[in-house]
């Protein structure tokens, strides 16, 4: 039983470290994506970032032992999962052309209580009173990043919440997921339902039959024609292909090897770096409101998180048999019980 303890707290340390390097490859991605947003379309830095990262994945499954499967055994999960994963990456971007990045970030890390609300209204897992009001704080600490100033981006604020709720539901998923396809196979599988998403967005928009007109920076960010990249930017975006095979196999092996619940309080790591380049690249200083915002939204999900480990250790301690030796003496005397019969 020790021995298994040590194992999964390895597992659990591995995969911590494995998630956190995997955010720090996407937050480099971040400043990339944010320096395109006013010159290229989303569509068109998703799809061309889905095809290198493809052609890096082509190289690796030939370089690897043993074989790995391209396609998944759970094909109807593995869509449903890949098209839940383009929309919040999609929503994630366009959020971040119109807000400062580390206010994006603090509403997207909403997603653990996205998480917890799921379990309990769609999963029909018990929340208790605690978890749910953790929930209400967390939420509450969003609204002190947003409501003091007045000055917030309506639509980009919507974005950021669609990014966290499909994140969330993406994240379910992939646990489910692990169980039938190696981590290698639901990141290439991501990347290949990303790509031929945002081509077929890129056709519509391009054929007519989906129009967008308007100037506001996410919109303009999502509906912009496509055009020929210059010489670095075409380097950048070669960057972001390596960065998005990298660290959806990062994601991907993080959430498979460990409990979700053990390693998800690390995704925080993610706000740290936001404000870190926010203020390196575009001088974003967050305010004392969005300070405060964070801390109470972490806090709250760290809280969540606290309560589920601890709920899984009773739970696992009333599942397991005592040792023999631990029990508390019969009486009368098993022997004497015997003979009785």
């Amino acid at each position: 039983m020790r021995a298994k303890t040590v194992i999964s707290s390895l597992d659990a340390t591995s995969g911590a470290l494995i998630l956190v390097f995997g955010l720090f490859l996407f937050s480099i991605q971040d400043i990339i994506i944010k320096h395109f947003s006013d010159r290229y379309s989303v569509l068109q830095i998703v799809f061309l970032r889905g095809m290198i990262a493809m052609l890096l994945f082509g190289l690796l499954f030939r370089l690897m032992r043993e074989p790995v499967a391209r396609v998944s055994r759970r094909p109807g999960l593995m869509l449903l999962r890949g098209l839940l994963g383009f929309c919040s990456y999609t929503f994630y971007y366009l959020a971040v052309a119109a807000m400062p990045l580390a206010e994006v970030v603090a509403i997207t890390f909403t997603m653990p209580l996205f998480v917890t609300a799921m379990s309990a209204l769609i999963l029909r897992e018990r929340v208790g009173v605690r978890r749910w009001s953790a929930v209400f704080v967390g939420f509450a600490g969003v609204l002190v990043i947003l409501s003091p100033r007045g000055e917030f981006n309506a639509l980009a604020v919507a974005f950021a919440f669609g990014a966290a709720l499909t994140y969330a539901s993406q994240t379910i998923l992939t646990r489910f997921l692990g169980g039938h396809d190696h981590p290698l196979t639901i990141a290439f599988n991501a990347i290949f339902i990303f790509t031929v998403a945002s081509g077929i967005l890129s056709l519509l928009l391009a054929g007519g039959v989906i129009a967008i007109t308007s100037e506001h920076p996410s919109l303009a960010f999502f509906g912009r024609p496509w055009k020929l990249p210059e010489i670095l930017d075409l380097l950048l975006l070669l960057v972001i292909g390596g960065i998005a095979a990298v660290g959806f196999y990062c994601l991907s092996k993080a959430y498979v090897m460990s409990e979700a619940s053990a390693i998800a309080p690390f995704e925080f790591t993610y706000i740290l770096w936001a404000v870190l380049f926010g203020y390196l690249f575009w001088n974003e200083v967050p305010g004392a409101t969005t300070f405060a915002g964070v801390v109470i939204l972490i806090g709250s999900s760290l809280y969540i998180w606290y309560r589920e480990r601890r709920l899984a250790r009773r739970a696992t301690a009333l599942a397991t048999p005592q040792p023999a030796e631990l029990t508390q003496p019969q009486w009368p005397p098993a022997t004497s019980d015997r003979r009785s019969r």
